[in-house]
């Protein structure tokens, strides 16, 4: 049997020992050391990695019978921006701290905190219980208390916060983030989707919400298409997907595919070298394939579409979060569905993207009018297995480094 390539064996501890910029690394990267630093077992959950300059990560706790999240964050010099920010987080009442996981290295800082410490979400939940939790229907005492009463299901450390909050017998699910609504869940661009056919959730809300990075929905259906075991609903899918693709396309666009081929790229060579050199082949040859328009003209794609955007109810379904939507090819999203149906079969390896699902998927867009080729579908396939081939460490999967070496070779196999 070969042996593994360099730094496969124990790819965190390989990674903390060549970069010697962030010698917080041991402690964030590993579950038994972050729960010894903070008193309690907790389990890392997400992490967002700069070579060379931070690591900030969400972990996940249980208390009082109930799941908490939190965060940790290291960076290099200077450290005196977490200490002032600790000093500012205490004057307004939070909880973050700041640690010193080794008291031979005084200089070595380690912040952490809980959801309602983390620094570029802080104004909006603050907004969202102050004054956004009544906009979207909720009672004030519902309001007052909204992270404790609610259960959290995506949390992205200084990205978003997912939540789903309950108000007598009805659901609601509320995304805060960072930054203001894009225009993919403006109110204006939601009813030209529906004008056009797509079926969607309403959204709950004003456009003051919306600045304040608020979005919100009733909770609907039984699950989504990736935990369903659907073909009808993905065939559904299809002909919603194929009224998307109908609506005239905007004349904006997402960041170019070069500039995210390189920076997977960088990120790829950076957590397991051995890789770099398959990295940069993938790259040069999706580089020279997709830019020249590879598959169909220009049409409204959804720009993140997976099985997980696919909400199911009965015979039904609705398409969720446009927040990447943009002009682009159809193949896109085919491609993109289909790759993440890999991702979890992982047992493919068929000559062209994606498993019983995409079948369904592809034939309901067929019947709906919709056209693609199967190579622009493989290509763009391609595309999101490379660029998602650095989540299974953002992820946090106990086996990142073979992960991303599958998503490599997939990428490769499909590329035309």
């Amino acid at each position: 049997m070969n042996a593994p390539p360099s730094g496969f064996s124990n790819p965190d501890r390989s990674l903390a020992s060549r970069d010697a910029a962030l010698p917080g690394l041991p402690w964030l990267l590993d579950n038994a050391r972050l729960s010894e630093l903070l008193g309690e077992t907790v389990r890392v959950t997400r992490v967002r990695y700069k070579p060379g300059t931070s690591l900030l990560v969400a972990f996940r706790r249980l208390r009082n019978g109930n799941f908490e999240y939190g965060w940790a964050y290291t960076l290099a010099e200077p450290a005196a921006k977490l200490l002032r920010r600790e000093s500012k987080s205490r004057s307004r009442g939070g909880n973050m701290r700041v640690l010193r996981p080794d008291p031979l290295h005084a200089d070595m800082l380690v912040a952490v905190g809980g959801v309602e410490d983390d620094w570029a979400l802080h104004p909006n939940l603050v907004w969202l219980r102050e004054h956004g939790a009544e906009r979207l229907g909720l009672k004030p005492r519902a309001a007052a208390s909204l992270l404790a009463g609610s259960s959290v299901l995506r949390y992205k450390p200084e990205r978003r916060l997912v939540l789903l909050a309950h108000q007598a017998s009805t659901a609601v699910v509320i995304k805060t983030a960072a930054k203001p609504a894009g225009t993919g869940q403006q109110t204006h661009f939601l009813e030209r989707l529906q004008r056009h056919g797509v079926p969607l959730l309403p959204q709950l809300g004003d456009a003051e919400c919306l600045e304040h990075g608020i979005s919100a929905c009733i909770a609907w259906g039984g699950g989504d298409l990736a935990g369903l075991d659907d073909d009808s609903s993905a065939f559904t899918a299809g002909e919603a997907l194929a009224r998307l693709h109908g609506v005239p396309a905007p004349d904006w666009h997402a960041a170019g595919v070069t500039a995210q081929l390189q920076a997977t790229r960088n990120m790829v060579s950076s957590l397991l070298p051995a890789l770099e050199d398959t990295a940069r082949r993938i790259e040069a040859e999706l580089g020279s394939l997709l830019p020249d328009g590879s598959g169909s003209g220009p049409v409204l794609v959804h720009g993140d579409f997976s099985p997980d955007q696919v909400l199911v109810g009965d015979s039904e379904v609705r398409l969720i979060d446009f927040d990447r939507a943009r002009a682009g090819s159809a193949e896109a999203d085919l491609g993109s569905f289909a790759a993440a149906e890999e991702t979890v079969l992982r047992a493919s390896g068929g000559p062209s993207a994606g498993g019983p699902k995409t079948v369904g998927l592809t034939e309901g867009y067929r019947r709906a009018g919709g056209r693609f080729t199967q190579s622009g579908v493989d290509a763009w396939a391609a595309f999101r297995l490379f660029n998602g081939s650095v989540d299974p460490f953002r992820d946090r999967s106990p086996d990142w480094a073979e992960d991303t070496a599958w998503h490599l070779r997939r990428a490769k196999e499909l590329i035309p």
